[in-house]
């Protein structure tokens, strides 16, 4: 069988859910690019477009309702951050932590509990999963719950919705897309 595999096949039982959302993280994980938006609820409401390039390259564009609005590009240990119409290279080894994937990765996957199926859903016209769990934060610590809708055909997961108990965020909704070319290229030599 290719695709997603018996785990997230269609009318498959679900007896591990936590084994499904391990596999579909580390699918997501493993992928080449991936670009997501992301809108996040709590103090101050923001907006955020994200894009990865495998090893190290992200580009972000980040909007709050406070003002803030701020363009940034990242390759290996360079960081580059609009200011108007232009690009400054930021100096020193400056590579904040991009947060968009540490939601997939090993260390945070260690934290998960509670894993729940809830069942089934259609997003953007794909048929998904639907699972629900706990987890704790890489960057901050903070204990989160959070929903997954994982595409049946792919076995990728398309969306997430994490509710946050503690700190300034409350609600974080990403829509994860892996379907388009991306290309991410440093803005200035």
């Amino acid at each position: 069988m290719s695709g997603a595999g018996a785990a997230n096949s269609p009318g498959h039982e679900h007896i591990d859910p936590k084994a499904e959302v391990i596999q579909a993280s580390q699918k997501i994980i493993a992928l080449k690019s991936l670009s997501a938006k992301l809108e996040g609820t709590g103090q101050t409401g923001m907006q955020k477009e994200a894009e990865y390039v495998a090893p190290d390259r992200y580009h972000t564009k980040f909007r709050d309702d406070a003002g803030a609005d701020v363009e940034m590009i990242m390759v290996g240990n360079d960081a580059y951050i609009r200011a108007g119409d232009s690009w400054n290279k930021m100096a020193g080894d400056t590579s904040p932590t991009p947060t968009f994937r540490n939601k997939f990765s090993d260390e945070v996957l260690k934290t998960i509990s509670d894993v729940k199926f809830d069942g089934e859903e259609t997003v953007d016209g794909k048929k998904t999963d639907v699972y629900s769990y706990k987890l704790t934060t890489l960057v901050g610590n903070y204990p989160i719950t959070q929903k997954i809708w994982v595409n049946q055909a792919s076995g990728l997961p398309i969306k997430t919705y994490e509710e946050y108990s503690e700190g300034v965020l409350k609600t974080l909704t990403t829509n994860y897309y892996s379907d388009k070319p991306i290309t991410i290229e440093p803005p200035v030599k």
